[in-house]
């Protein structure tokens, strides 16, 4: 909190509505950095934020793995949503089996408009779910700046698991 003058009005924002606005806000930024590291760097670039992305997925992986049943497509996926919500995601499981899960999300929330910036950030997820179990495999097949009604990402087995 701000400590503002005696007697100057300030109207609170509910709690819900801060963090709403405050994550929108901070995923816009991070879509207009990368498109800046993209537009300078190129391939190099979409690398670095390859790299990075990768780095974090094994980062929330380590936490998840105390709360996540190895090598299980259903916790695994459970465990991804959690990532989602956290970052105001609107979507649905369209699947869901001991086999595979499929995650549907109506709007990008970073709001990505290239299929590169999209393909490089998800390293992140590609990598937690991968780290969640070698059996796991995570791919994107259909998405929003592909110009694709939705993203959406599934979960499954390895072939041969």
């Amino acid at each position: 909190m701000i400590k503002i003058p005696e007697g100057v009005y300030f109207k609170d924002i509910p709690i819900d509505e801060k963090y709403k606005s405050a994550t929108t806000g901070l995923l816009q930024r991070i879509h207009t950095i990368y498109k800046g590291i993209y537009q300078k760097f190129g391939q190099s670039g979409l690398d670095l934020i390859r790299e990075v992305s990768e780095t974090y997925g094994k980062e929330i992986a380590e936490r998840g793995k105390k709360r996540v049943k190895p090598g299980d497509v259903k916790s695994a996926g459970l465990f991804l949503i959690r990532v989602f919500e956290m970052i105001n995601c609107q979507g649905e499981v369209t699947e869901f089996s001991d086999d595979k899960m499929v995650i549907r999300l109506f709007k990008c929330p970073y709001p990505f408009d290239d299929p590169k910036l999209c393909e490089a950030h998800t390293t992140m997820e590609k990598t937690l779910i991968e780290s969640l179990g070698e059996n796991l495999s995570y791919k994107i097949t259909e998405s929003i700046p592909s110009d694709g009604r939705f993203c959406e990402h599934v979960i499954s087995l390895k072939k041969g698991a």
